[in-house]
């Protein structure tokens, strides 16, 4: 199998594992520490496998902490979404208008170029995601997920070019993780107090499953990003959203009509055309 479409293969697993996460973190009541479960989880994953990597070098820390920053928005701005707005509303804006930014800042950044038919294809995929969304007349909701939005599509350049700096996958996403799951459990711990723990102990086994494919998706996008263009990776993981939209239909009673059928083809459509871009 060749890199690229070995690249395609981990991207699409590890949509379906990120619909998975978000799903869990939606599906609580209380999402702050939904999150810091799934984080302490990450944490401890991380921890069991440091003795595996040498420590980064002063660059790739450097990367770290710059998106561990910008991370820590995109979560604040997501638990804000979710407050305010259905799975099915949300998670589609946040995850449509990444693609499309990640063509510029890859191309600014990392100087990596999508051919004419790549980008026709992100565009149709992006165009695709969006097409889910469910107007209102309240704003909130859809202002964070785009805030959200924009986040991830600056973290996932930071963190091509820091898995590539780091030289290994696992020596990068191990530090990462260690470093980005710590804000969130210390503030639930504070914020929540009995409530996390009342939380762990109703939603523990939920919560470790969300933290067990949180780790796993990333990973397998970051190795990803090690074998092809960063543009194309990050839309096809966009592929998630129509997850999503079963994940929404099945758990949540949300509506699945024919707005989504539409989407999903448009989804199908722009993965057609990444590929045939290689």
């Amino acid at each position: 199998m060749s890199d690229a479409n070995l690249a395609t293969l981990l991207v699409l697993i590890s949509a379906f594992m990120h619909a998975s996460w978000n799903a869990v973190v939606k599906s609580s009541s209380d999402r702050v520490s939904s999150m810091a479960v799934v984080d302490g989880v990450a944490f401890l994953v991380a921890l069991a496998a440091l003795p595996l990597v040498p420590l980064p070098t002063l660059e790739v820390w450097g990367v770290i902490a710059l998106s561990t920053v910008v991370n820590l928005f995109y979560r604040y701005f997501l638990l804000r979404a979710y407050q305010f707005g259905d799975f099915g509303q949300v998670y589609p804006l946040v995850r449509g208008l990444p693609p499309l930014l990640v063509v510029v800042f890859a191309a600014l950044w990392l100087g990596e170029w999508l051919p004419w038919l790549g980008i026709a294809g992100v565009v149709v995929l992006s165009l695709g995601v969006l097409s889910l969304l469910q107007v209102t007349q309240a704003w909130r909701a859809p202002r964070n997920a785009l805030a959200a939005g924009v986040c991830v599509a600056l973290y996932t350049v930071i963190d091509a070019h820091g898995v590539r700096s780091a030289e290994g996958v696992l020596r990068y996403l191990v530090y990462f993780t260690l470093v980005l799951s710590v804000p969130i459990p210390l503030f639930a711990a504070w914020q929540r107090g009995p409530a996390l723990r009342r939380h762990v102990r109703q939603y523990g086994g939920v919560s470790v499953f969300g933290g067990l494919t949180y780790c796993a998706a990333y990973g397998l996008v970051l190795w990803a990003m090690t074998m092809d263009n960063v543009a194309k990776i990050a839309a096809l993981r966009e592929s998630s959203v129509i997850i999503g939209a079963v994940i929404a239909a099945l758990l949540f009673k949300e509506p699945f009509g024919r707005r989504r059928l539409i989407a999903a083809a448009a989804v199908t459509t722009g993965i057609v055309l990444i590929k045939w871009a290689n």
